[in-house]
């Protein structure tokens, strides 16, 4: 109780009246406030940027059989690949320069770069993803695959992680093939999965 007393008494002392040193005081706490918030810098944050929209028509068939190159299997049935989508993981990261992307392409399956010019696929780079199952769910649903989610007929589409020089890559694919079959969409769980999913001959 004494020090509060002191404290008084020594503003009392003060050539400034009390009502107007609070008001001094209020005053200097709004202009912190509006320095914080509108004068001191930002840490800039990129726009968060849609996905690019896949543009292919399933009712167009454009399966393997009149292609030349590397033959694509996915669970043992041929395909074509139609479009491939690609994306960071994580948000924050820019979309994938042309040498990044061509680079991950050639290590992720062996002879995808020999498909890639086979088959010509139309390729979607995509901004940053946060999951795994975040963008395949986007890409499943962009895909729009006919009938039930593809099964049932020829086409079928693929997602899931790929690991490239340190760095975390989603992938996506829309294949075609000949025939209806019950492929539909497939969920690369673990990365190793790949080769297992789809194979290059």
């Amino acid at each position: 109780m004494s020090e509060y007393v002191t404290v008084l008494a020594y503003f009392g002392e003060l050539p400034i009246p009390l009502p107007l040193l609070g008001g001094l005081i209020l005053g200097l706490i709004i202009v912190g406030i509006v320095v914080y918030f509108y004068i001191l810098p930002k840490k800039y944050e990129p726009p968060e940027v849609a996905p690019v929209e896949i543009a292919i028509d399933p009712k167009v068939a454009s399966g393997p059989k009149s292609l030349l190159g590397p033959e694509v299997r996915i669970y043992n049935v041929p395909v074509r690949i139609v479009a491939i989508v690609v994306a960071p993981a994580g948000r924050g990261h820019d979309q994938m320069s042309e040498e990044t992307l061509r680079s991950m392409m050639e290590n992720f399956l062996p002879q995808m770069m020999a498909v890639v010019r086979a088959h010509r696929p139309d390729v979607y780079r995509w901004p940053g993803q946060m999951s795994t199952r975040g963008f395949s769910q986007r890409f499943f649903a962009q895909a729009n695959l006919p009938g039930e989610h593809g099964e049932g007929s020829p086409w079928s589409a693929v997602a899931g992680r790929f690991d490239h020089q340190g760095s975390g890559y989603l992938v996506g694919l829309v294949c075609c093939a000949d025939e209806d079959n019950p492929l539909g969409q497939i969920l690369v769980e673990q990365k190793q999965q790949w080769t297992d999913i789809v194979r290059i001959a």
